[in-house]
């Protein structure tokens, strides 16, 4: 184990002095500028990560609600400087992440003490989107003190990692230890999520093409071969594309 404090001793007193060790890491750079900046709106994100609506937003923002006549506020998962009034990439996988663990069946409430715990843990301000999470997140997952935390036993955390956030961080790239590519569809399909090509939104991996613009062509009527005839591509590729941004097609 990274430390040697429970997880489950981690409470809001503990989340407020972790906020502060790590506000000035929140502010590093890193290597690659390309995937702080701002990218998306809410609304992209979530059709991205294939979210529900303001999934984005509560996890980025907070948000508020009322309870028995009382307004109560979430604040962001991950707490920043300002409040975020768009998506970057990072901003986008650590949304995907979250939404791998929401179909497991995590409350957003258990995902924050994830996200704390592992913050606590690694040391690192965003421990979601990198490859010290990668490496070394299943200590996490598995310890005992984990399952204290969350209130569903050692073996819901196990579950958690081997069967759907292992495999999740199979389909990311990382550089200089931050999250910096992304294969929604597994790195076998070549569509791809890259800050740098395509404003940020996915492509055919090698070509640049936007998969929306590949798909809008289908729908026109366009044949997949004359699709990748016009844009000099295999007719995998358009597949590929079609099968990303039309999944009841593919089925």
């Amino acid at each position: 184990m990274c430390g040697t404090t429970s997880p489950a001793t981690i409470n809001a007193t503990s989340w407020g002095r972790i906020r502060g060790e790590y506000t000035m890491m929140d502010a590093v750079s890193y290597d690659h500028p390309s995937v702080n900046r701002p990218l998306y709106s809410f609304a992209e994100a979530d059709r991205i990560a294939k979210v529900t609506s303001n999934t984005s937003r509560r996890w980025l923002k907070g948000y508020s609600f009322w309870y028995e006549g009382e307004r109560r506020t979430m604040p962001p998962v991950t707490w920043g400087p300002e409040p975020k009034e768009a998506v970057s990439f990072v901003d986008l996988m650590e949304v995907a992440t979250i939404d791998k663990l929401r179909k497991k069946g995590f409350s957003f409430r258990q995902i924050r003490k994830i996200n704390v715990t592992a913050r606590f843990y690694l040391k690192r301000p965003r421990p979601l989107v990198t490859e010290t999470f990668r490496v070394m997140g299943r200590d996490i997952f598995v310890d005992e003190g984990f399952g204290i935390l969350l209130n569903v036993g050692n073996k819901a955390g196990m579950q958690a990692w081997d069967e759907v956030l292992d495999p999740f961080l199979d389909t990311v790239e990382y550089e200089g230890e931050i999250v910096r590519r992304w294969w929604p569809l597994g790195k076998d399909v070549e569509v791809l999520v890259d800050p740098d090509f395509g404003f940020g939104l996915p492509v055919v991996q090698g070509v640049g093409v936007r998969t929306e613009i590949i798909a809008e062509r289908y729908r026109a009527g366009d044949s997949t071969d004359q699709i990748a005839y016009d844009f000099d591509v295999t007719p995998k590729q358009i597949n590929d594309a079609l099968r990303w941004e039309m999944p009841k097609k593919a089925a």
